[in-house]
C-alpha cells in the first residue's frame, strides 16, 4: 500500500513512466531533468504552497521540483 506521509523515510518510487523535474515548485518553470520509474530518489522537502517536492534523482545527481501527484512512499 501506498502513502505519501512525507516525513517519513523511503524507499519512494514515481507513479508515472516518467516526470518532469522543475527548477521551482511550478508547472511553467523551467525543466532541468526527467525523473524516470525505474530511477531512485531522495526526497528532502515539500512546498508550503501545492503540492510539490524536492528531491534528487540518485541516477543523474539532478535536483529540482516534482510533482507530489506522481511520487509516493511504499510501505
Amino acid at each position: 500500500m501506498a502513502t505519501s506521509a512525507w516525513h517519513q523515510p523511503g524507499p519512494w518510487k514515481v507513479h508515472a513512466q516518467a516526470v518532469v523535474i522543475h527548477a521551482k515548485p511550478d508547472v511553467n518553470s523551467t525543466a532541468v531533468g526527467v525523473l524516470y520509474r525505474s530511477h531512485q530518489f531522495k526526497v528532502h522537502r515539500t512546498a508550503k504552497a501545492g503540492f510539490w517536492v524536492y528531491i534528487t534523482d540518485k541516477s543523474t545527481g539532478v535536483k529540482g521540483w516534482v510533482s507530489g501527484n506522481y511520487v509516493y512512499r511504499e510501505q
